[in-house]
């Protein structure tokens, strides 16, 4: 939708000349939205450009390539530029759009948002819809020079996937194929699980998985887990998948990457829950949810629009912009900071992929108390705050008595950019760990 992109840009963006043109005006059938994290500053931005130049020149130009379809693109640059020289002189160049330089706080959140932690990057979005296409625009177009297959939109995961896996048989050294398209086509939620004998942490959680797989098959749910591993050698990858009753995916097929690039995953262990049926993603953190629900009432985890503050959140909360509303801890002071912030969570979990914030409910327990001493937050209660802590930054709102009209509007304020943060002290944040494993580290975290 418009509005979706809008409010990710803002109202207008710039020609190379500096004249403002409207973001709605980009969006509509057929269109596709692009975002092109750059810098002049930057090598590999230097040497991707012009590739990007002459593709969309030609896109937009008589000489379209063939098979890319009717879908129209724009850009729109979003610049890592240091100073507004440089930017101005590389906007200038460019034949896209670019969001202005002054709005450095929209440009830092377009890049957490999309996790951009590298450049060149190139998002593209649906003008009709605001979905993300692909994030993975920059190697689509390596691989694809000419923009055949453009815009890149992901295969069905029934292609990703196809082939035959291994199935250990019980008695058996010797495990036998089975056809992927059958695990697809026979169970109703399908769990990818990435992990590594070699891997501290997944051998912890292994057995965990395996309880839980267990039961939740003899209760009849329509349930398979699919394993990829990141073994680093076939006698360990032997031993792993002897030990587990699912199937994985054969030792350095390609198809590992494959599945880990489709499904954005970035560490080990990590349980990504898809519908087989439409190969949508459910969560990607079944890891945390089955520590969190061990005997998985609430399977297969579909997001909640208000999430309860717990450990286990830890990892949303260093890497997201989160609303948390702090109560006294009691069933009552519970169900009322829930009704107050449900119309504002259940808005923002519309937007889907691109949510702008988290929901949190925190009680009086040790864990909230440690976000309280993290952010510098006093005792006051109940207390509800937006804690940002990529940007090192904490909002409170300063009413007392709350209510959904309240949170909404305080909400709404700081989406807009309408509210001023109070920075949360270096030596606290400093304090702030993530929980995932890379797959670089994982060996060292028991």
């Amino acid at each position: 939708m418009a509005h979706t992109i809008e409010s990710l840009l803002g109202e207008t963006v710039q020609r190379p000349c500096g004249q403002e043109v409207s973001v709605r005006s980009l969006c509509g059938k057929e269109r596709i939205v692009g975002f092109y994290f750059t810098a002049s500053w930057s090598p590999p931005c230097r040497m991707f450009t012009p590739i990007l130049t002459s593709f969309y020149e030609s896109l937009r130009g008589e000489s379209r390539p063939s098979g890319a379809g009717n879908d129209h693109l724009e850009i729109v640059q979003i610049s890592w530029d240091r100073d507004e020289a440089s930017f101005r002189e590389a906007a200038g160049a460019a034949p896209w759009l670019s969001l202005p330089f002054q709005d450095r706080d929209r440009q830092r959140k377009l890049s957490r948002k999309f996790g951009v932690h590298g450049i060149p990057r190139l998002v593209l979005l649906d003008g009709e819809t605001g979905r993300v296409i692909t994030r993975d625009g920059f190697d689509r177009l390596q691989e694809d020079v000419r923009g055949s297959a453009f815009p890149w939109r992901r295969k069905p995961l029934s292609d990703v996937i196809k082939g035959t896996l291994l199935q250990a048989v019980e008695g058996s050294e010797t495990p036998e194929n089975v056809e992927a398209s059958a695990v697809l086509e026979n169970h109703k939620i399908v769990g990818f699980y990435f992990s590594a004998q070699w891997c501290g942490p997944c051998r912890y959680f292994d057995p965990e998985l395996v309880r839980a797989y267990t039961a939740l098959r003899k209760q009849g749910q329509s349930f398979q887990v699919i394993m990829i591993s990141a073994d680093r050698s076939e006698e360990s990858f032997q031993r792993h998948v002897a030990g587990v009753p699912w199937p994985t995916v054969p030792f350095e097929d390609p198809r590992n990457q494959t599945i880990k690039t489709h499904l954005g995953v970035d560490g080990i262990p990590m349980l990504v829950l898809v519908d087989s049926a439409t190969g949508v993603t459910i969560t990607m953190q079944g890891r945390q949810a089955l520590t969190q629900d061990p005997q998985c009432l609430e399977f297969p985890w579909h997001p909640k629009p208000i999430e309860d503050l717990i450990p286990l959140v830890s990892v949303a909360i260093n890497e997201r912009a989160c609303v948390i509303l702090f109560t006294d801890g009691t069933d009552g002071g519970l169900e009322q900071g829930r009704s107050v912030l449900t119309a504002a969570a259940n808005k923002e979990i519309e937007k889907g992929e691109v949510r702008d914030l988290l929901f949190f409910i925190a009680g009086e327990d040790e864990f909230s108390e440690n976000v309280r001493d993290f952010a510098d937050l006093d005792d006051t209660c109940p207390l509800l705050v937006i804690l940002d802590s990529p940007e090192q930054n904490v909002y409170v709102c300063p009413e007392v008595k709350l209510s959904p009209q309240i949170a909404s509007q305080f909400v709404d304020s700081f989406l807009q950019g309408e509210l001023t943060p109070t920075p949360i002290p270096p030596m606290l944040a400093d304090e702030s760990e993530a929980e995932r494993v890379p797959e670089s580290q994982a060996a060292a975290v028991v």
